[in-house]
């Protein structure tokens, strides 16, 4: 039985007294009872009717189990006991409503959450024209709701972790029975068991731990703040990781080729889709490319040039007291400054940031003779271009700059050898067993119809090869 005044003073001392864990005694009958929660985080009003109010009209006479606590508090829907008196703290600390009663050798909590969280809306990383606009919350609870909609039947799972020493962060493992194949889900619970951290303060602390090359340039890891989104790859047999606190919902493994897919590619006709994928495609190409093989055709091999395009180089060069590298440098470097700029500032001065950034400073550059008018029109397509792929936009970032050296080194050559070998390395990736660059390489056509192209949705009857089983989703036309 537990020791009702020494219990209230050891679990004070396991609060540390904090100002917002609040104890409450009550006395139910002849039998003492403390509700423990911590302030802003219970619904108190559920909490006086359904829990405060019954305990206070009671005689006093109900056994202190977990039966007699639940036959006393009928209208609450969830209640769990503990026998550890740390376990129920970390309970109350997440938002249930605490009880001490004396008599009674366990420890109960009642499920009645009542904290503000965001409301549901469109996510400002994935805004669409067509299509479903909600988007993930900072509540996990909220989250698998979002996803429990759009499955009805049992065979979506949630298996719930724990992570953090401090944070005792909540985490939920999603993916469907039937589809995604169990040893995958297996290794992904067995990376999180060993996580061994202070605490988890968003998604992307979860990734890193799942990646296997933390410090490659590209991600390993998908992450999406829309439920259309998730809901899709765990019909592909992928799996979703949900992290209390995070709008960002991990899905694994991940394919290069999914950030050069967007929702609304599927809400569209095929032709339509196919155009912008090829788009999406060039934008890229050019944006990592063009800056590098501006200042190789300028510093070295001027001479593959023709006569006229020559002739307007050097004009626009000329004078100008960098070398065409270090000009290069000067702009990209200017832009990623103006892009982070522009996205911390407030919303209502980011627009004037980059207006003021890129038009009249970079037209003042211009006259003042610190930069030709080409760099400055090469570095702005080639920074537009990156954001045809936003997701992608740190990694081909770093790419860009990289190779501008091996440009200014190397020339065209060391370009194409750059290209060469960063390919290879990409197609060395590979995740839970599935290649980065798949389908690709390897190729596989079977799944190619869907990755530059489009199918309809009638002629989609197979899962990529993500799973090992259950791999036809549509079945034949009879």
């Amino acid at each position: 039985m537990l020791d009702y005044p020494r219990e209230l003073a050891a679990l004070k001392k396991i609060f540390h007294s904090s100002d917002d864990i609040i104890f409450r005694p009550i006395v139910s009958g002849k039998v003492r009872v403390c509700a423990v929660y911590a302030d802003g985080m219970v619904n108190m009003l559920d909490a006086e009717l359904g829990v405060l109010a019954p305990l206070i009209e009671s005689s006093g006479n109900f056994i202190p189990d977990l039966q007699g606590v639940q036959n006393l508090l009928r209208t609450v829907q969830k209640i769990e006991e503990y026998a550890s008196r740390k376990q129920f703290a970390d309970v109350v600390c997440r938002g249930a409503l605490g009880l001490i009663v004396e008599g009674s050798g366990k420890y109960f909590t009642v499920a009645l959450h009542g904290y503000s969280v965001r409301a549901i809306s469109e996510p400002p990383t994935s805004a669409v024209v067509k299509g479903p606009r909600e988007g993930f919350t900072e509540d996990f609870k909220a989250n698998m709701v979002m996803l429990r909609r759009r499955f009805g039947s049992g065979r979506l799972v949630f298996v719930p972790l724990e992570v953090g020493r401090y944070t005792k962060t909540q985490i939920r493992i999603c993916y469907v029975d039937g589809i995604t194949d169990k040893k995958m889900v297996g290794d992904v619970m067995a990376k999180l068991e060993t996580i061994d951290i202070d605490g988890i303060v968003d998604s992307s602390y979860v990734s890193s731990f799942l990646e296997k090359r933390n410090y490659s340039v590209f991600k390993q890891i998908g992450a999406s703040e829309k439920p259309d989104i998730i809901a899709s790859k765990l019909l592909d047999g992928r799996v979703a990781i949900i992290v209390d606190g995070s709008p960002m919902v991990l899905t694994l493994p991940f394919v290069l080729i999914e950030d050069f897919h967007d929702s609304e590619d599927y809400y569209r006709r095929p032709v339509r889709t196919a155009l912008i994928r090829v788009m999406r495609l060039l934008g890229v190409f050019f944006a990592v490319l063009l800056p590098s093989v501006f200042v190789a055709l300028t510093s070295i091999q001027y001479q593959i040039l023709p006569l006229e395009l020559m002739i307007t180089v050097m004009n626009s060069t000329s004078g100008i007291p960098f070398s065409p590298v270090l000009e290069m440098l000067i702009a990209l470097i200017f832009f990623e400054v103006l892009g982070e700029a522009s996205v911390r500032m407030p919303r209502y001065f980011g627009m004037a940031i980059s207006v003021v950034g890129g038009i009249i400073l970079g037209e003042t550059a211009v006259s003042a003779g610190i930069l030709s008018s080409l760099t400055v029109l090469i570095t702005a397509m080639s920074s537009i271009g990156l954001f045809a792929i936003p997701d992608e936009v740190g990694s081909f970032s770093v790419i860009r700059i990289a190779l501008v050296f091996v440009g200014a080194t190397l020339g065209i050559y060391g370009i194409v050898l750059a290209v060469a070998g960063l390919t290879a390395y990409v197609a060395s990736i590979e995740q839970y067993g599935v290649a980065y660059l798949q389908p690709f390489a390897p190729l596989i056509k079977r799944e190619s119809g869907d990755s530059i192209l489009k199918r309809s949705i009638k002629d989609d009857k197979f899962r990529t090869p993500v799973i090992n089983k259950n791999k036809r989703k549509l079945s034949d036309e009879k």
